[in-house]
């Protein structure tokens, strides 16, 4: 069962005072066809607020290296987006390509969005008043730290976020001995609350995902088998929580890499 906790929903929230920084955190492997057609658009979406979108590109063999060169070269000049590429993972790693990409980002505030998602649902006849990344930085600045950032309880989308230094110093990242597909978002989620953190809901006009067909849901992991790797990392993210192991990967280096920052620049965290 999943852990419960602490659910902020108010319809008047406070005016933000504070402006922190916000990276939107996108890793990839073999996903190139869906970030051409969501990385424009969130780009777009987001104009005008101070937001840092990360690109994890995990050694992905399908040309998504060039086409960053052709088509984001001003944008990462600018510093509105930043790439990096890793050659050294043979398999995806939902976890540890999570903690690499948050730990390589320069956000107050970090949230990953899988290359499928958009950050405005396109069918709204009526728009939200701000964007993603705005809506983010109202939302820390209600009640302030140990909170994180999701759609709904159930319902996480890939789309989870924190305060950065919250994120590697007390949660200790994803749990990288969860392996293959399913339930690194919840067992985070889980983990925050026994910790008392506070759900802070966006609400679902944030998200829009692409339908990836379920028998892609296991492509580039070593283990294919997503039902098999989604229960039993279910059944290791309850063990945890219930011996209350609320920071993860103790005693191990994680969310470790080598990595290629815009074309040129090597970096190793």
């Amino acid at each position: 069962m999943s852990a419960r906790g602490p659910h902020w929903n108010s319809a008047t929230p406070l005016p933000a005072e504070c402006r922190y920084r916000v990276s939107l955190c996108t890793t990839c492997m073999g996903r190139r066809s869906d970030l051409e057609r969501t990385l424009p658009v969130n780009l777009k979406l987001n104009a005008g607020y101070p937001v840092e979108f990360v690109i994890l590109d995990y050694n992905s063999s399908d040309g998504l290296e060039d086409w960053m060169r052709r088509h984001m070269r001003a944008e990462i000049e600018s510093g509105l987006v930043a790439y990096y590429r890793t050659t050294e993972p043979r398999f995806y790693s939902m976890t540890h390509s999570r903690n690499v990409a948050f730990k390589l980002a320069s956000g107050d505030i970090v949230c990953n969005v899988d290359a499928d998602n958009l950050t405005l649902d396109p069918a709204l006849a009526e728009p939200p008043a701000m964007c993603f990344a705005e809506r983010l930085n109202l939302l820390a600045n209600q009640i302030g730290r140990r909170v994180f950032f999701a759609k709904s309880r159930q319902l996480l989308r890939g789309r989870l976020g924190f305060f950065r230094d919250e994120f590697i110093h007390e949660l200790g990242g994803y749990d990288e001995e969860l392996t293959g597909y399913g339930r690194d978002d919840h067992d985070l989620r889980d983990r925050a609350w026994r910790l008392g953190y506070t759900h802070m809901r966006f609400d679902g006009a944030y998200i829009f995902r692409y339908k990836t067909p379920r028998g892609d849901k296991g492509t580039n992991m070593e283990n294919k088998k997503w039902r098999e790797t989604e229960r039993a990392n279910a059944a290791r993210s309850a063990a945890n929580v219930a011996a209350g192991r609320l920071r993860a990967n103790e005693g191990r280096e994680w969310g470790r890499a080598k990595v290629r920052k815009n074309f040129d620049e090597w970096i190793e965290i």
